[in-house]
């Protein structure tokens, strides 16, 4: 949905933000077993929710959010489901995995189209042995990925919606995942350990419980921009022996004479071709 016409956007600002898409898994009682829920088909041997939300103390999502449609395999009915309001969340049972598509709508300040990310359904457990011992013993599979978001110089109101306090009203109204994201001085948990300080930016330097840092963007930046770099000199040095080998070429097909090189170029006939 398009930003409204009088807006204008912020030269030379980038602003980020961290998405998780992930989903959990648990091994349905068996069939006849009182505990199995009622109303699940037989062939149904998982429970599963599929989910999306903010990181633990960051900003958030519904700032820039507006709401999430999940695609489920078509085997489902209504696979197409959408959720408006948070938590943005789907609850279902099965019996296999199966990928998605986790489709992300803006709000209208954000003046972008839909945005779509994939999702691998995981129901059984994986990774490496440890891993796979510690998911059968808690029975329970997750899977999930921080995805980034990243606005560049976003419209005026996308950006003062990105930089207000207000975007962590949501840690203040309780729950047991807001009570988590909290220090003991009652703010978020954000920023270098024992600042006190939050901020809608990367802090500048990482830390035990920040993800993510400017510092560590800037180090990988110059990860990529290094490896550009090797690309390059890589590619120069080929075209160098792409011109080095026809140079050559050239000197010998000039040695040879025009009539020698030209005969040299010339396919064997299918008679030799057999003879060989």
């Amino acid at each position: 949905m398009p930003a409204p016409s009088n807006q204008k956007r912020v030269k030379g600002k980038r602003i980020t933000r961290n998405l998780i898409i992930g989903s959990v898994a648990y091994t349905l009682p068996p069939v006849g077993d009182p505990t199995r829920p009622k109303g699940i088909p037989d062939d149904h041997t998982k429970r599963w929710k599929i989910y999306v939300h903010q990181p633990e103390g960051d900003p958030d999502i519904t700032v820039w959010l507006d709401k999430v449609t999940f695609e489920l395999h078509e085997s489902f009915e209504n696979h197409l489901r959408t959720v408006v309001n948070p938590p943005f969340e789907i609850n279902e049972t099965g019996w296999g995995g199966f990928n998605m598509r986790v489709r992300l709508y803006f709000k209208p300040i954000v003046g972008e189209k839909a945005a779509y990310r994939p999702h691998t359904l995981q129901l059984e457990p994986w990774g490496d042995d440890d891993q796979k011992a510690k998911q059968e013993a808690e029975g329970m599979v997750r899977s999930e990925i921080c995805e980034v978001v990243e606005f560049n110089e976003p419209y005026e109101a996308l950006f003062d919606a990105l930089t207000s306090e207000s975007q962590w009203d949501y840690l203040s109204k309780g729950g047991k995942r807001s009570a988590s994201a909290l220090g003991s001085n009652g703010r978020p948990k954000r920023g270098m350990p024992g600042s006190n300080e939050r901020s809608a930016q990367l802090p500048e330097r990482g830390g035990d419980g920040v993800a993510f840092s400017q510092e560590q963007e800037e180090i990988e930046v110059q990860k990529i921009k290094d490896r550009m770099a090797e690309v390059d000199k890589q590619y120069e040095e080929e075209i160098a022996k792409r011109d080095a080998i026809a140079k050559r070429l050239a000197e010998i097909r000039a040695d040879l004479g025009p009539d020698i090189a030209k005969k040299a170029l010339q396919k064997p006939s299918s008679d030799r071709s057999r003879r060989r």
